[in-house]
């Protein structure tokens, strides 16, 4: 990401056991000017605490996705993926900071200003890396800078965006790993969380409620909108954790849980079992105002206009508008390709345009054009 004079990035690891960090570059020369360590980088950082048994070593935190800037604040939003080793708590007590968490950083010294952790001590691969979105609304009776996440753990949160309080928290989709928040969002962890040798149900699933592909926000109806995983459970596993440089670094892995899932990414027979869904919330309050279903599972990020469409599509080609207000579907075309990622638009001669990926190839639709006489 470029901000002013410099190129601001982050490292992705998977599960090699990797300690990641964010860091600003010099546009011009490359010089590193500034790096943050999303994994404790030494015993002396103060994070190395959260992290028992000397785990920080190999702590992760890995940087998925392209970070946001919000330049009336000076902040750069970076979020981070899961602990390593992933499904084994036992070897990293503690909250693992700053894991599955977003932080705000200074954009000219990568000075920490806040951050908040989704879901400390994660054991179920929850990489809190979803596109955040940043807005200015009225929250309750008086305008506030916000920041509007769709979590990969299931809950939909509002947060402060200048200071990281926490302002909402509420499941979009069915789990079973939190039974609520005290004052400062700090999630109350069920039994469910912690995985076991034997085997915990996992609900939502490890590909989580939602994953890396981006919601929508309009100023026009006030609601945010996300593709969601609904009804999708796994078998969470753990056993022993050995690192090996090169290797992956786990603690085993979630399975399906027999009958009821198939595998990670299934396709169910009818939307009741198990789907895919285009969710529209309230971000005042966190309540769904309508829900459009598919009958698969969705990688679809999500597109809002001022005309108040909404476009998104599913696993099985599906491209499809609805009416951003009501969820009314309104049209579709079948591209052939599972839709990833999110719809864009743009203008050209005064005309708008849509455009989309499916399997391999770029769509582009638009109105048709009266010609003149």
């Amino acid at each position: 990401m470029v901000v002013k004079n410099k190129i601001i990035l982050g490292p992705a690891t998977n599960e090699e056991g990797a300690n990641c960090w964010v860091a600003a570059y010099d546009i011009k020369t490359g010089k590193e000017l500034w790096r943050f360590w999303t994994a404790p980088n030494s015993a002396s950082d103060p994070e190395s605490d959260t992290s028992g048994n000397g785990s920080y070593i190999h702590g992760g935190s890995p940087i998925w996705i392209t970070g946001s800037y919000d330049p009336e604040t000076n902040l750069t939003f970076w979020r981070t993926g899961n602990p390593n080793p992933g499904w084994n708590g036992d070897y990293r007590p503690g909250d693992n900071l700053y894991s599955d968490s977003v932080v705000a950083l200074d954009a000219d010294t990568g000075k920490l200003k806040w951050y908040y952790q989704f879901t400390a001590h994660d054991e179920r691969d929850y990489d809190s890396v979803q596109a955040p979105v940043l807005a200015d609304i009225d929250w309750q009776g008086q305008p506030r800078k916000v920041m509007l996440w769709a979590n990969r753990n299931g809950f939909f949160y509002v947060l402060d965006r200048t200071t990281g309080k926490f302002l909402l928290g509420k499941a979009f989709t069915k789990q079973n790993w939190n039974a609520g928040f005290d004052k400062n969002g700090r999630p109350t962890k069920t039994p469910f969380a912690k995985a076991s040798e034997k085997g915990v149900l996992n609900e939502p699933g490890v590909q989580g409620g939602t994953n890396w592909y981006p919601p929508s926000y309009s100023l026009r109806t006030g609601l945010f909108y996300v593709s969601s995983w609904q009804k999708y459970s796994m078998i969470m596993t753990s056993g022993p954790a050995v690192w090996v440089e090169g290797q992956r670094y786990t603690g085993t892995a979630p399975r399906p849980p027999g009958a009821r899932r198939m595998r990670i990414s299934p396709v169910f027979k009818t939307p009741e079992e198990g789907y895919g869904a285009l969710l529209a919330i309230d971000p005042r309050t966190g309540e769904k105002k309508w829900e459009f279903k598919m009958v698969d599972w969705t990688e679809a990020g999500v597109l809002t206009t001022a005309s108040d469409l909404v476009f998104s599509g599913g696993m099985d080609g599906n491209f499809y508008a609805l009416d951003a207000r009501s969820g009314e579907f309104l049209w579709k075309a079948n591209l052939g390709g599972t839709i990833a990622g999110g719809p864009m638009t743009y203008s050209v001669d005064g005309h708008q345009y849509v455009a989309v990926c499916a399997g391999n190839a770029l769509y582009v639709f638009g109105l048709p054009q009266r010609r003149s006489r």
